[in-house]
Formats: structure tokens, C-alpha cells, sequence
């Protein structure tokens, strides 16, 4: 579904990281939150981003290359590539832990 190069840091531990994430097409995450705030950049394609617990990738939103999404610590959401790879650029303080959160 995704590959992910970690540039500065480690996700799993304490601390700042830096990491690209690459969405493969036709892959989106199902609601889940992490513990702490991430900031992230699309750098190339379209990553369409969700909000809630209720898994609905039509109601996801179209994020560009270029455009800046601030995921909040605990807010519930899910993402991924529906039409398009995307490539994001995700900065953080770790561990950068998701926790589902989807009702079905």
C-alpha cells in the first residue's frame, strides 16, 4: 500500500523524524489517529485526506502537490492514493504510533 523513507530521526522512538511516505495507487488508510501533531507536505501526485471514524473515501478531500495538511495529535482520519501515486513529506515527534479508530 505505501512505502516510506525515513530521512532524519525514528518514527518508532521518541523524538523529531522526518519520513516520505509514497501512497501506491488505489491505497487509502482506514480511520486511525496518532498520539502526537504531524505536519505534512504533498510533494507529488494527489493524497486525498478523511476525517471521522466512518470509512468513506468518497468523502475525502484532494491535496496537491505543494499544499500543507497539519494533522492533529487524536483527531481521526484516513488517507491515501486514489487516482494517483502521492508522495508526502511527514514531520514529527515520535513515536509516531495509529491507533485504529473505525466504526463499522
Amino acid at each position: 500500500g505505501a512505502a516510506t523513507a525515513v530521512l532524519v530521526g525514528d518514527p518508532d522512538r521518541p523524538g523529531l523524524y522526518i519520513q516520505l511516505v509514497k501512497w501506491h495507487l488505489g491505497h487509502m488508510s482506514h480511520p486511525h489517529f496518532h498520539p502526537n501533531d504531524r505536519f505534512i507536505t504533498v510533494l507529488s501526485g494527489t493524497w486525498w485526506v478523511g476525517t471521522g471514524r466512518k470509512y468513506d473515501p468518497d468523502a475525502t478531500v484532494p491535496m496537491t502537490a505543494g499544499t500543507f495538511v497539519t494533522h492533529i495529535g487524536k483527531q481521526v482520519h484516513f488517507d491515501g492514493a486514489k487516482d494517483t501515486e502521492a508522495v508526502i513529506e511527514i514531520v514529527g515527534m515520535g513515536p509516531a504510533t495509529a491507533t485504529p479508530a473505525e466504526d463499522k
